[in-house]
């Protein structure tokens, strides 16, 4: 391996890189058993942009920090199962690239307008939790590939030196 530095790098290469590959199994996990719940009809109560004010950093730690104006879609709905009424607000697995841009935001807000019928996938074992679209957002295609050039970089130091 050559020095001890070396071997730390490989080590927290190995272990972010394998830190985020689960993150991502288990993001993936989660997507696949919401696209078996079954499916209530249900209706769009609500469907708006909302900006909101985030703290980011201006630079180096430390320093004067500034704050960002983002924009999220919000999206609330209605749906019954089994003689009962829920509500819900979770448009998918994790927010994805929908939050942030209002571009983004907006144009999920433009496929759920206000009184619209949707598919609502509810969990059987909690009906109260659901979800519009069961998949897993393209931000975690980023995720997965830092993951795996992170991986790769920790094995290429490790037995590229040897």
């Amino acid at each position: 391996m050559g020095d001890d530095r070396s071997a730390l790098l490989v080590w927290v290469c190995g272990g972010f890189g394998t830190l985020l590959l689960l993150l991502v199994a288990s993001a993936l996990r989660e997507a696949m058993a919401m696209k078996r719940w079954p499916v209530a009809k249900g209706r769009i109560l609500s469907s708006k942009v909302e900006e909101y004010r985030a703290i980011a950093g201006a630079g180096n730690f430390g320093s004067t920090r500034t704050r960002m104006t983002l924009y999220r879609p919000v999206i609330a709905y209605e749906y019954e199962t089994g003689g009962q009424h829920f509500r819900g607000d979770r448009i998918a697995q994790s927010p994805g690239m929908n939050r942030g841009i209002p571009d983004f935001a907006e144009q999920t807000v433009r496929h759920y307008p206000v009184g619209s019928a949707v598919d609502v996938r509810f969990n059987p074992r909690r009906p109260g939790e659901s979800v519009l679209e069961p998949r897993v957002p393209g931000g975690w295609i980023a995720v997965l590939v830092i993951a795996v050039a992170l991986l790769a970089l920790a094995a290429r130091m490790y037995f590229g030196s040897t």
